[in-house]
């Protein structure tokens, strides 16, 4: 039951600053957060990862909602003026997602096995 609870706010941390840095301008990002760069497919893979593991039951509409927020976060800069849209972050943001999500899957089913 640890583990859950770990999970949750783990996930909802994560996708707190996969947010904030999504919305923070380019040119604070690298000061307000230097470890947590949006650029790489580094935290959509944990969010993908981490939901599935706060929420086993819902994995449907966890892929949904993370593969959603993967898409929404590049497409805010159809949106936001200091932002630059480009087609090949947007598909690296959501394959990292998804592959964040199987990854998940399969160490619940293991740790569903184990016990």
């Amino acid at each position: 039951m640890e583990l859950a609870l770990l999970a949750h706010a783990l996930a909802w941390t994560v996708l707190g600053l996969v947010v904030v840095t999504t919305v923070v301008p380019v040119t604070t990002r690298y000061q307000f957060m230097a470890l947590a760069s949006i650029d790489s497919v580094v935290p959509f893979g944990l969010l993908g990862f981490l939901f599935v593991m706060a929420y086993p039951d819902d994995r449907r509409v966890v892929a949904l909602v993370c593969i959603s927020v993967a898409a929404a976060s590049e497409s805010l800069a159809l949106v936001l003026p200091q932002k630059c849209l480009r087609i090949e972050r947007a598909i690296l943001k959501v394959l990292a997602t998804v592959s964040g999500l199987l990854l998940g899957a399969v160490f619940m089913e293991l740790m569903h096995q184990a016990s």
